[in-house]
């Protein structure tokens, strides 16, 4: 086989491209990192970022950072390996350094942030040339999808390597700012793309054309079932706990949580909540506390591994997800898989596995008043705490076990690696290549 012909599941490589990697509250990649290489893929992980002592705790995370290639203390290399690229290259890196600056669209800081992007890609691409890696798949649609977009351009730019890409969409961030993210020309150029819901979905064709909506699959994020196993039994909390678990800003409506929290106190119910996550929110958040009055009703107990979040979610009476926008969250996953009653607002992805009066308990966002009477009626009425919990589980099950969607990722992944030869980017996905990757994910489905 030449170089290339290398194939993906034919001992070449997947490269993944993260922000960070290990992250404590990231841990859906990890194990799907985990899962494909049970499968007989080898995954070579990129981080922008370095990790924090905090995502070094033990001997698994810091044995996953021994593995990852980070960019940005690594500039002198990459800047050594964008101009090999460009002397190597000089016609198509200059087409694509054309590229990256008219994505920007005029906006002088944007420019200097795709400057830096296509630096830290031509290490990408250097050591992906240097490892056999023929496929990069990011995770998050702005920076991790640019780096991934530009060092895949890199390698096609020498014909004798059929490089493809691809990567996953999760929720706000990706597609808050469409100027920034351009998911347009990441799905011009991408082989495929991975959405974590069918809102997720919507919101790529909102701003793409239909041409390229065949190459869009729903891959549901997965969860370690085993690690959030079913309690035996719902706590008794003489005040009840309220958990909410999330990154601390303004698109998670926390502020609206507290008010509900204070409506509940002056109702004469003295509900507890904690709060766990971190983010730019954290002191605007500790000050409403104190301006509510809230005191110790109210906790912020910042980011947790993923083995506390779980004895958080067994100690917990209701699980509660206020936000104003949002993919599908891994923590009502989480949540139900435990078995703990959610309440959560009815908006975006959410619906699809928080459905009102079957699995979970929905409000419209931004409603405090109808977050607390839905915060009190799962507090006084234990037979709809059990039904709501017992269904939300089947429903995890079915559509959310990190294994089912491995496979529809490994799919995905060796169908791409059935295009023969060429560059595959912009081939239609036949109906065959789409019926592929909805078996694997829907396969529970058919028993």
């Amino acid at each position: 086989m030449t170089e290339g012909e290398s194939k993906v599941g034919e001992g070449a490589p997947i490269a993944y491209v993260m922000t960070h990697y290990p992250r404590v509250a990231l841990t859906y990649i990890s194990g799907e990192i985990d899962a494909l290489e049970a499968r007989g893929l080898a995954i070579l992980p990129f981080a922008m970022n370095a990790p924090g002592a905090e995502d070094l705790g033990s001997d698994d995370l810091r044995r996953r950072s021994a593995k990852t290639i980070y960019l940005k203390s690594q500039w002198l290399a990459a800047i050594t390996a964008l101009i090999a690229q460009w002397f190597r290259h000089p016609i198509r890196m200059t087409r694509l350094w054309g590229q990256a600056v008219s994505s920007a669209r005029l906006d002088l800081g944007l420019m200097v942030r795709r400057m830096a992007h296509l630096v830290e890609a031509a290490l990408v691409a250097r050591e992906c040339r240097r490892r056999g890696v023929r496929h990069l798949h990011a995770h998050f649609g702005q920076a991790p999808a640019t780096l991934a977009w530009f060092a895949c351009e890199m390698l096609r730019q020498d014909r004798r390597i059929a490089a493809g890409w691809s990567f996953t969409i999760h929720g706000f961030q990706d597609f808050v700012d469409d100027a920034v993210a351009r998911l347009d020309l990441k799905a011009a150029s991408a082989n495929f793309i991975v959405c974590v819901s069918d809102f997720t979905r919507s919101q790529l064709c909102r701003v793409t054309p239909p041409s390229f909506w065949d190459r869009y699959f729903v891959v549901r994020c997965g969860i370690d079932l085993a690690q959030f196993p079913p309690r035996k039994d719902s706590p008794r909390n003489a005040s009840p706990a309220i958990l909410t678990v999330g990154r601390l800003s303004p698109e998670k409506g926390l502020s609206i949580l507290l008010r509900a929290v204070t409506i509940l106190r002056d109702r004469g119910v003295e509900a507890r909540l904690t709060i766990i996550g971190e983010g730019s929110e954290r002191d605007a958040l500790r000050n409403e506390i104190e301006a509510l009055g809230l005191g110790e009703r109210a906790v912020l107990a910042g980011e947790l591994p993923s083995d506390k979040v779980a004895q958080h979610l067994r100690d917990a009476d209701i699980f509660c997800l206020p936000s104003f926008s949002e993919g599908l969250p891994i923590s009502i996953m989480e949540a139900m898989s435990v078995g703990v009653p959610v309440v959560a607002t009815n908006i975006a992805g959410i619906p699809e596995l928080a459905i009102n009066d079957r699995t979970a308990l929905t409000v419209p966002a931004s409603n405090a008043l109808q977050l607390a009477e839905a915060l009190e009626r799962l507090m006084t009425d234990r037979q709809l705490s059990e039904r709501l919990v017992a269904a939300a589980r089947q429903e995890v099950l079915r559509r959310h076990d990190r294994e089912t969607n491995a496979d529809a990722m490994l799919a995905l992944f060796r169908q791409w690696s059935a295009i023969d030869g060429q560059v595959p980017r912009m081939k239609r996905w036949t109906a065959d290549m789409i019926d592929v990757v909805h078996s694997a994910a829907l396969k529970d489905a058919r028993r």
